[in-house]
């Protein structure tokens, strides 16, 4: 029997803000921004997926923005007017994804292990997507044909940052445009942006670099006309790239779902094994 809805390609313009608001809240329930603590004031670095599998809780995110966490400490900021939670480097083991390549193709992924306590602060307002129970969907070939294709994320450009603090703008940038590759054994995806009539949009995506790439199914009743979504999302991929391929047309580029599961192998092939110690606390600072 048909459900009455279609799954088709529905221009941005026409999705009812409510929907987009409810997919962005869903997509940042997974999601943390990265910051340095290694100078007078925290550092925006990036965007970090909370993750699970095989019993262990990580941070996926892009290489780069791993890289570049100096220092003995790092943050992440769960929610406006939160604290952020600081992360003692020496408690977390990072997976970076091997290989060597030019910067639009990286590899340019990180899998970063965290402790049991770290995980159960964020479980306070985060959830962890658990690829575990996801393993026999992602066995079957991805639809890139299908859904509305999303990163979030908060362009450097369109925040604020002060002697003391931090003001992200939080946003969700969608399209119906992805397109799959494979170079070198990995996976990539290109999420494409059109900048043509659209002054709201950044020059750059600068700051949303370790987002994941999520496909979220939005439909149209056949019978009414109304559009919704299922939030059922799916991470398919990491952005750690974006590049222009016209005037005012390109792509963010990411890693998708098996230079993930790749990571996950290098991790299990390591044998790396639960830390439990608790970590020193300090006051954090505001985000």
């Amino acid at each position: 029997m048909s459900s009455g809805k279609e799954l088709v390609e529905i221009p941005l313009a026409e999705i009812p803000p409510g929907v987009l608001d409810g997919i962005r809240e869903k997509l940042w329930t997974f999601s943390a921004a990265v910051f340095a603590v290694d100078g007078e004031r925290p550092a925006h670095r990036g965007t970090a997926t909370c993750v699970a599998a095989g019993g262990a809780n990580y941070l996926l995110t892009a290489a780069h923005v791993w890289k570049s966490l100096r220092g003995k400490r790092f943050a992440l900021s769960l929610d406006a007017d939160r604290l952020l939670i600081p992360v003692w480097r020496d408690f977390v083991q990072p997976q970076i994804l091997p290989g060597v390549g030019p910067e639009e193709w990286g590899p340019d992924l990180a899998l970063i292990r965290i402790p049991d306590i770290v995980a159960s602060d964020l479980r306070r307002v985060k959830a962890f997507y658990n690829l575990d129970r996801r393993r026999s969907e992602y066995a079957e070939p991805a639809r890139y044909d299908r859904g509305l294709w999303a990163v979030i994320g908060a362009p450097a450009e369109w925040s604020a940052f002060g002697p003391h603090d931090a003001v992200l703008q939080l946003s969700l940038f969608g399209s119906w445009i992805v397109k799959a590759c494979e170079r070198e054994g990995l996976d990539y995806l290109d999420l494409a942006f059109d900048h043509e009539g659209r002054p709201d949009l950044p020059q750059s995506y600068g700051g949303i670099s370790g987002s994941g790439l999520w496909q979220v199914a939005v439909t149209r009743s056949a019978n009414t006309g109304v559009i919704s979504w299922t939030d059922a999302v799916r991470l398919e991929g990491v952005a750690f790239f974006q590049e222009f391929t016209a005037k005012r047309r390109g792509v963010i580029r990411c890693h998708g779902r098996k230079s993930i599961f790749q990571a996950l192998e290098g991790v299990a092939e390591q044998g790396l094994a639960t830390d439990e110690r608790v970590q020193p606390r300090e006051p954090p600072a505001r985000s």
